[in-house]
């Protein structure tokens, strides 16, 4: 990944942190989580951890008590998108939902930058993926209320 790239996701990353913390959840110490039990607890979101075989960038407990792994994605290009979105988040969004169970988990991404329509739309309905935009937080902050 490019320096600028990295940057961005950094940024994002933060601003996703941020808008958790306002939303009333509180940071905790990253882990790794091999079962339910090893996750944050309900409110609370840790940074970078390995969720069962792959790691997430945000890891938050929601309040109906299911896992809710975030991967903060920025994209330049359409074609860059199918390496970000496809290749990377909804790959991690396939492998969450097998270990955990789709009752459990919540595979989601804030995506920033330009993505492809049909890329979308393929990590929303075969891998069951949560799509937010960096540009609209109010979203994921009514998601999770």
């Amino acid at each position: 990944m490019t320096g600028r790239a990295n940057e961005s996701k950094d940024e994002q990353e933060t601003a996703v942190k941020d808008r958790l913390v306002e939303a009333g959840f509180t940071k905790v110490a990253r882990r790794t989580i091999n079962n339910m039990s090893e996750a944050p607890e309900i409110g609370t979101f840790c940074g970078e951890s390995q969720f069962g075989t792959r790691k997430a960038d945000i890891i938050a407990r929601l309040y109906d008590g299911r896992i809710m792994p975030i991967e903060a994605k920025v994209s330049n290009s359409s074609t860059n998108s199918v390496k970000r979105l496809n290749n990377d988040a909804a790959v991690k969004a396939r492998q969450w939902t097998q270990e955990f169970g789709t009752s459990n988990v919540v595979p989601s991404a804030v995506l920033g930058g330009v993505f492809k329509t049909n890329n979308l739309r393929s990590a929303q309905d075969n891998d069951h993926l949560t799509i937010f935009w960096a540009h609209n937080f109010d979203a994921m902050v009514q998601f999770i209320d």
